[in-house]
């Protein structure tokens, strides 16, 4: 829920800025070109490059977050919580249902063990104090175990504690479940701890709570001037935000692509290419034990649009999001047909129709 929760699919910080440099004036408004930095102005979210609103149900997730009631899945929002519906963030199911396989159970539904759902609990399991339930995993076969309460997490694979506040385990899908908090840590057992002051980490969708902070490498530092991280809306005051490294640079001064920063705007490279002749990073861990370890990111291959999706171990997320970042600034539109996005499984489908779940070992996309 907005403000409230952490999520992954392409998170981008969605604040305006203090200063007046041309790059933020001429960038960020819905329907038009995302900020050097990859923001948006008026609540938009920055989606291969344009700004487009964001939140509501079957639109893209506003730095990895919806409107109340909904939930980002695989970078698009849906409604969450009801019967059949995506689990809300945290495990949180409506009217006393049950979070199972990431779908909500029905308050006097049996969940997959058979017995009836109350109060967040499948009978004998998924409560706070109660043991994990041991549910179907999805994709690969076989099983994983789970808590089904919301704000409750499976730990050590035995028993469900509380998850959520300050100082808790993280729940789920690496989110917190109160305002002003982030999840630290690069694994399933991250601690939820206070977010966006100086030197404290980033809040949801990559952002900072005070002026002259900006988002980098996961946590909230000083910004704007020369070797400093770009200030929301690519503000570098009288200097460039490089899209390279979302560092800013000085007018006069080499941008990360070959180009000299001048007028507070790096040119781009070559038109028409990717990368600027460096290949994209192909190290990314993709391994997992269950599919909630597991993310889809999204990697454009071509100046078209097109996209390929890859399973990754959701605590590269920060990592890719970044490399993909830098990437997509170097592709310049070239007026072709974005093709369909292609999964790991080989087929083609809309971004949206793509799935990814943990296959024996390794997280990997589907399309239908």
């Amino acid at each position: 829920m907005r403000g409230a929760v952490v999520a992954l699919v392409f998170s981008l910080a969605l604040f305006g800025c203090t200063k007046n440099n041309n790059a933020f004036k001429n960038c960020g408004a819905l329907g038009g070109a995302c900020c050097a930095d990859r923001t948006c102005q008026s609540g938009g979210s920055c989606v291969q490059g344009t700004c487009q609103a964001c939140g509501a149900p079957g639109q893209a997730c506003c730095g990895g977050q919806c409107d109340t009631n909904n939930t980002c899945n695989n970078g698009t929002c849906s409604q969450c919580g009801g019967p059949g519906q995506p689990c809300c963030a945290g495990n949180q199911c409506g009217s006393g249902g049950c979070c199972v396989n990431r779908v909500c159970v029905g308050s006097g539904t049996n969940c997959s063990n058979n017995m009836a759902c109350g109060s967040g609990s499948c009978g004998s399991c998924g409560a706070v104090g109660q043991a994990c339930c041991t549910v179907p995993q999805g994709g690969g076969g076989g099983t994983t175990t789970t808590c089904t309460a919301g704000g409750a997490t499976c730990a050590n694979q035995t028993t469900c504690v509380a998850c959520g506040d300050a100082g808790q385990p993280c729940c789920s899908g690496r989110s917190c479940t109160s305002g002003g908090l982030a999840c630290t840590g690069g694994n399933d057992n991250g601690i939820c701890a206070v977010c966006g002051g100086p030197g404290q980490p980033c809040c949801a969708g990559a952002s900072c709570n005070a002026s002259g902070l900006a988002c980098s490498d996961g946590q909230c530092v000083s910004c704007g001037g020369p070797g400093e991280a770009c200030c929301n809306g690519a503000d570098c005051g009288s200097g460039c935000c490089d899209p390279g490294n979302r560092k800013c640079v000085a007018n006069g001064s080499a941008c990360e692509a070959g180009t000299t920063c001048g007028n507070n705007t790096c040119p781009p490279p070559v038109a028409g290419m990717c990368g600027g002749g460096t290949p994209f990073p192909t190290t990314f861990d993709k391994g997992c034990t269950a599919t909630d370890n597991c993310v889809s990111a999204f990697h454009q291959v071509d100046c078209c649009g097109s996209l390929v999706a890859v399973g990754i171990n959701h605590a590269q997320r920060d990592a890719f999001d970044t490399a993909e970042q830098a990437w997509e600034q170097t592709c310049a539109a070239c007026g072709c047909a974005a093709q369909p996005t292609v999964a790991d499984d080989g087929k083609s489908c809309a971004m949206s129709a793509v799935t990814v779940s943990c296959d024996t070992g390794t997280c990997t996309t589907h399309c239908p």
